[in-house]
Parts: C-alpha cells; structure tokens; sequence
C-alpha cells in the first residue's frame, strides 16, 4: 500500500512540475513577444539647434532626466531587484558610438515620442507616455543640450525582466512598465510649446504629471510604483487637494519639498528636486492652470 501511495505522490508531483514548466513557458513566451515587438518610426531629423541649449538644459533637469539617468547623464542602475528586474538608465552624454548628433536626436524622439530603442523594441520603465506630449522643439532642444554634455564611458549592465516581472506583466498588474505599448503613436507631434508664462504653457506642462496623478489631476492610487507607494496628492482646488495653498506655497514646496504645514514631500515618488529646476514663470504657469481645474473631491487612498 505505501508503495502505491509512494507512487501516486511522485506522478503528482512529476505532473505539478510539468503544470508549472507549462505555465513558466507561457509567460516567457507571452512575456518576451511583448518585449521584441517592433514598432516602426518613421523619422527624419537633422542636428538639434545650438541656440536652444539654454532651453534644453531646464527641460532636462526640470523633467527627471537625471533621475534615471545619472547626474552626469552618463546612465546608471535604477533598479536592481531579480528575480523582479533591473532596469538601466542609458548613457545619454555623446559616448562613442553615438556621436552624430544627428543620429542622437533621432535617437532621443524615438524613445521620448514613442517608448522605443535604436532597435525599435519597448523601453522598459521609461515614462515616454508623459515625455510623447513633448513638443518637438522641447525634444529638440533637450537633446542640443545633450550634446554639450561631456562624454562618459561608464560600463552599464543591461536591463531585463525577471521571472516575477514578467508574471506581473502578463497578467497586467504592471501598468505602463512599456510605454510604448499605451502610446498613440499616430498622434502628431505638438511643434512648440505655449508661450511662456501663460496658462496654456502650463496645461501643456502638466501633462508629465497625469501619469501619477490622474487624468483630472484629482490623485488617488499611482498605477505604478509597487504597493508601498503613497497615494498621488490631488493637485485641485478642494479642500482635500490644494485650496489652502498659495502660488508662493506652491512655488516653495517644488523647491524645498515642503508643504505649507511644514511636512516632507516624499522624493522617491513625486520628483520635487527635479521639478524645482523649473523656471518660476514655467511653476507660476502650472499654477494658474491648476487654479482653472474643477475641484475634485477624492481623498488620498
């Protein structure tokens, strides 16, 4: 009797190791077709214009490009977590390699405008779905800035996605991790931004922050940023949002990662020290659009 039951266990075992073997290669599978899909760009770009450095290098700063990238723009490790992922932040200075810069500004709107590499593949954790509302001359001129940056030639390891990453992605749970695959990538192109200081400089602006706090700015949960991750604030006039604050309140929180009341900004989640390099006409602009939002009444969850 124990013989057989002896056996029994080890065909279900054998057949639980095969179920799992199955299942492992289906995500792989599944996983790895989403990762090597090719999304063709169709683009034609000459030098970045010299005069715009000024601009681009704001834009840089101002828009969390060193964050991921590295003070130096030189590209480091942003995440290291296997069986998770790792996900490298590129070199972006002119390295060797990439020295046209006509080839390097093709390069940055490809992965700016549309989430993808050289090799046309999904970018992993690049927030291109923010950085495509762009205009083409902020693209332009982050990327004539880029160019003056000094080279570095710093060895990086490559990004992948782990076992359990991947498992997340193809049951959907990692929301946005490719860019590319949400982006509308038909949509054209803005060829300039508002002028500066107007409301409309400042909607056009506040598209980089829809992505953690909502379409309608109103907060709540981040799609992304793992389940440790505090709510988004609510970016309205509501009293559970910023009606209490002023533009100078406002203005000195992006500096200092303050609020009003004296307490922290988390900077792992809402990039305040990079969002502080912005001009005070570009944060005085945001602010006047914030002010024309309706007010939305949802608590911070």
């Amino acid at each position: 009797m124990s013989n057989k039951l002896l056996r029994y266990g080890i065909f279900v075992l054998c057949g639980l190791v095969a179920l799992l073997a199955v299942a492992a290669a289906a995500v792989y599978l599944s996983s790895e077709a989403r990762l090597r899909r090719e999304y063709r760009v169709d683009v034609s770009l000459g030098a970045p214009d010299g005069s715009l450095v000024g601009m681009g290098r704001e834009l840089a700063l101002s828009r969390g490009c060193a964050d991921c990238h590295g003070d130096d723009f030189g590209g480091k490790v942003v995440l290291d977590e296997m069986p998770f992922a790792r996900v490298v932040g590129t070199n972006l200075t002119p390295a060797a390699g990439m020295d046209d810069p006509r080839l390097r500004h093709e390069w940055l709107y490809r992965a700016l405008r549309h989430g993808v590499g050289q090799d046309s593949h999904p970018l992993l954790m690049m927030p291109s779905n923010s950085y495509s509302k762009l205009s083409l001359r902020e693209i332009e001129a982050i990327s004539a800035f880029l160019d003056t940056v000094p080279p570095v030639g710093r060895e990086l390891p490559e990004s992948a996605l782990g076992p359990v990453a991947r498992t997340l992605l193809v049951a959907g749970k990692l929301e946005g991790f490719l860019s590319a695959e949400i982006i509308d990538h038909d949509r054209p192109a803005v060829a300039a931004p508002p002028p500066a200081g107007t409301v409309d400089h400042g909607r056009h602006a506040v598209q980089m922050c829809t992505s953690c706090h909502g379409v309608d700015l109103g907060g709540g949960r981040m799609p992304h940023g793992g389940p440790d991750a505090p709510p988004a604030s609510n970016l309205t006039s509501h009293a559970n949002g910023l009606a209490a604050w002023s533009e100078a309140d406002f203005i000195l929180s992006m500096r200092s990662g303050k609020r009003p009341d004296g307490s922290t900004i988390d900077g792992r989640y809402m990039p305040w020290r990079a969002v502080g390099h912005a001009s005070d006409d570009e944060l005085r602009a945001v602010w006047s659009y914030l002010r024309t939002l309706p007010p939305i009444d949802r608590e911070a969850r």
